[in-house]
C-alpha cells in the first residue's frame, strides 16, 4: 500500500509565506489579505522549527524560509500602513 505523504508544520509554514507573499502583490487588498496569512506562516514556521529542534521534525528549511517570508510580509504591511494607511 502506498502510504499518503503527511505535511509538516514546516511545509504549511512555507505555504502559507509564499501565498502571503502572492497577496501582498494584490492592488488595493493585498495588505489586508496578506496579514493573517502571514501571520500564520510565521507561527507554524515557529511550531516546525522547535519540532525540529527536539528531533521530532527532519526538515528545517521549509520552517526557516516560511518564517523569513511571513515576517517580511508583515513588516511590509506595517510600512504600507504607516505609510498610507490600509488600501481600500
Amino acid at each position: 500500500m502506498h502510504e499518503a505523504k503527511r505535511y509538516s508544520a514546516g511545509d504549511w509554514s512555507l505555504t502559507f509565506g509564499l501565498a502571503s507573499v502572492g497577496c501582498l502583490l494584490i492592488p488595493a487588498i493585498g495588505d489586508i489579505i496578506s496579514a493573517p496569512v502571514a501571520a500564520a506562516a510565521v507561527v507554524l514556521g515557529m511550531i516546525g522549527i522547535g519540532r525540529h529542534d527536539t528531533g521530532v521534525a527532519s526538515k528545517v528549511l521549509p520552517a526557516a524560509v516560511g518564517t523569513a517570508l511571513g515576517v517580511i510580509v508583515l513588516f511590509f504591511v506595517v510600512v504600507m500602513f504607516i505609510a498610507g494607511g490600509p488600501a481600500g
